[in-house]
């Protein structure tokens, strides 16, 4: 009888290590990409633009000194080549992390602007304007998009742009530019 016993223990415990074994093989996954779905940002090719405001004396000649001096509220906005309100802010978050300065859409402050200086002499250049610049942030950004493709991870481009945005901050030159 004890021979019974352990012959009907043996084939039961056989019997569970084969159900053991085979059913990890049933309940695996269908393979696929558990990553289908993420969107990712990058910026790259950073550097520091001095884009021209709306903030301009009248035009003078070589050798004229201009003075400025206005009430007057200067802007600078990018123009968004990006498409969707939301997917432009999402790039300005990572621009503005990557550059640790805060970026916007659009830049404006309201002062009264005063600055002087002398149009100088410049080779092929008849005429020049006392000009407000406001600092800016170019970069490239390229989004990309992973997906499913025959059970693995594929990646996609979905766009590679070049934009310019202005700091949120009142950071501004004055110049002369020439024409």
């Amino acid at each position: 009888m004890n021979r019974r016993l352990s012959a009907t223990l043996a084939t039961a415990v056989l019997a569970g290590s084969l159900t053991a074994i085979s059913t990890p093989a049933q309940a695996a996954p269908v393979p696929g990409c558990v990553d289908a779905g993420k969107v990712f940002r990058t910026i790259s090719a950073k550097s520091t633009k001095w884009v021209p405001t709306n903030i301009h004396s009248d035009w003078a000649r070589p050798g004229v000194n201009i003075t400025y001096a206005k009430n007057k509220t200067g802007s600078w906005t990018l123009t968004n080549t990006i498409g969707a309100k939301a997917e432009l802010n999402a790039v300005l978050a990572k621009a503005s992390a990557s550059y640790d300065v805060a970026l916007a859409k659009t830049w404006s402050k309201s002062d009264t602007w005063r600055y002087s200086a002398k149009v100088e002499r410049k080779a092929g250049k008849t005429k020049g304007r006392l000009m407000m610049f406001h600092e800016a942030k170019r970069f490239a950004v390229k989004k990309t998009l992973v997906y499913n493709k025959s059970g693995r991870c594929a990646v996609k481009t979905v766009y590679k742009k070049t934009l310019t945005a202005p700091v949120k901050r009142n950071v501004n030159v004055w110049g002369i530019q020439y024409s």
